[in-house]
């Protein structure tokens, strides 16, 4: 990863090539970053595990992430491609801001500030998962992990910007899917050539339902069940500004029809394997002490007590891999917020800066951003895990409503419109939560229709001033 980071330092040479990679990066490329960075560690742990807990019923989240996922290539890959274009921005909150008119402060300082606040959450727990790994799989200080993962990651976003972050998001993605094909395929050769094994018989003799596809649930439940669990898919509608950048980052139409084919094989592919490895792990090995410690702890459990040591060495360091690939990815977001949106766009506007300047400005706000998550990590682990818990719906609440109307409502969402989806997203997220409401109906299917409806609504009784005014044409005609 340091030798990929420092490859990519000699890409860089302006901020653009720091915070979008100016136009040298193909498609493929792309679409395995995105999808490395937007599954992460959830994908290699957490699936895993609620595979092993529920069983064939963890089906329905996969179909839901990776359905949006797809959905987001081939329906909004292009007029982030098509925006970044037209206005030259940089970032994805850069796009809102000039794809709005007037170009006023609060369409950048708003959403930078949403960005940054979630995005340190996110970056914390994907450095503390790294420690979690360490300990459980080598015996190592999670202390040390969390540094060793906070330090080299940060290392490699500071030298490289986005082409580093894409490049090793790229062998990172190689990583996973290796993991998820071969650990997943290595042992199902073992239950098919068992004769005394069966994977569904295995399930249901385990209980709990975990071979019924709904959990065992009939009727409205299993509705109510099977929406909670699609509705991971309206999360990826452009909700996350850090696979925002990866869609405007795309050179051309060739290189985005390439990158919907390799985004829905990656997909297919690694989140089969994630549920299968999941249900295997119940099957082969039941339920022993140390998964119903930490059910995230499948993969490394399978790949120690299973595979031999070189060979599952490179598959712990594909979980490994995903959680970096996150990390680096948000830590170059969230120091584009604060480095382009903030400071040069709002604090400097106006102001010449000259290449190496802004280069030195974007770099020294990615060092800044990548300490504040290590600290944060490391002194405040239950900050960062109620962070994490409002960060997905946070997020999507507030750039989902604004880039889908400002994409497909064409010119009617206003600035008043995108500051009530930012305040009432979040806001109804942070508050759902605090009250517990979210046991009894997932915030997921709160929180975005309210900051849809806040964005319309707001939109609608205070339209931009251009929607307004009346045209030179229409003033003429008026006065003759």
């Amino acid at each position: 990863m340091v030798a990929i980071g420092h490859w990519g330092s000699k890409l860089v040479s302006s901020e653009e090539d720091f915070f979008l990679g100016g136009e040298q990066i193909p498609g493929w490329a792309l679409a395995l970053s995105e999808r490395s960075s937007g599954m992460s560690g959830w994908l290699l742990l957490g699936v895993p595990g609620l595979a092993w807990s529920v069983g064939l019923s963890a089906i329905w989240v996969l179909v839901g992430t990776t359905g949006g996922a797809i959905f987001q290539w081939v329906v909004y890959a292009r007029p982030f491609m098509e925006g970044r274009k037209e206005t030259g921005a940089v970032t994805p909150i850069g796009l809102l801001a000039e794809k709005l008119p007037g170009n006023s402060p609060v369409t950048r300082a708003l959403p930078a500030l949403i960005t940054f606040v979630f995005y340190m959450g996110y970056v914390g727990s994907q450095f503390l998962a790294g420690g979690n790994i360490f300990k459980k799989a080598f015996g190592i200080d999670p202390v040390i992990g969390v540094l060793l993962i906070g330090g080299v990651v940060t290392a490699y976003s500071l030298a490289g910007g986005f082409p580093s972050v894409v490049w090793t998001d790229v062998m990172q993605a190689l990583l996973m899917v290796f993991t998820l094909v071969v650990l997943p395929g290595y042992l199902l050769v073992g239950v098919f050539l068992d004769p005394s094994t069966s994977l569904l018989g295995g399930l249901a003799a385990s209980g709990g339902n975990r071979a019924a596809l709904f959990g065992g649930r009939t009727g409205a439940a299993a509705l109510v069940f099977l929406g909670a669990n699609l509705s991971w898919f309206f999360l990826y509608l452009g909700g996350y500004p850090h696979l925002d950048a990866r869609f405007m980052a795309v050179r051309n139409s060739d290189d985005r029809r390439s990158a919907i084919i390799v985004a829905t094989i990656w997909g297919i592919l690694t989140s089969s394997g994630a549920v299968l490895l999941g249900l295997l792990a119940r099957v082969i090995d039941g339920a022993p002490q140390a998964l119903q410690a930490d059910r995230e702890m499948v993969l490394p459990f399978m790949v120690l007590k299973h595979l031999p040591g070189l060979l599952g060495g490179i598959l712990l360091a594909g979980a490994l891999a995903a959680m970096m690939s996150t990390a680096s990815s948000q830590i170059v977001v969230a120091s584009s917020a604060v480095a382009q949106d903030v400071y040069t766009d709002i604090l400097k506007k106006g102001q010449d800066f000259s290449e190496k300047a802004q280069l030195r400005v974007s770099r020294v706000a990615t060092l800044a951003v990548g300490v504040i998550g290590l600290v944060i990590a490391l002194l405040t682990s239950n900050l960062v895990y109620t962070l994490v818990s409002y960060s997905g719906t946070g997020l999507f609440s507030a750039f989902g409503p604004a880039f889908t109307l400002l994409f497909f409502w064409r010119r009617n969402l206003s600035v008043a419109g995108l500051v009530a989806a930012f305040v009432a997203g979040p806001g109804t997220t942070i508050l759902w939560i605090a009250f517990g409401m979210n046991s009894v109906i997932t915030v997921r299917l709160i929180a975005p229709p309210i900051g849809f409806a806040a964005a319309i609504g707001a939109s609608l009784l205070w339209p931009s001033e251009e929607l307004t005014s009346p045209s030179p044409s229409t003033s003429a005609a008026n006065q003759d």
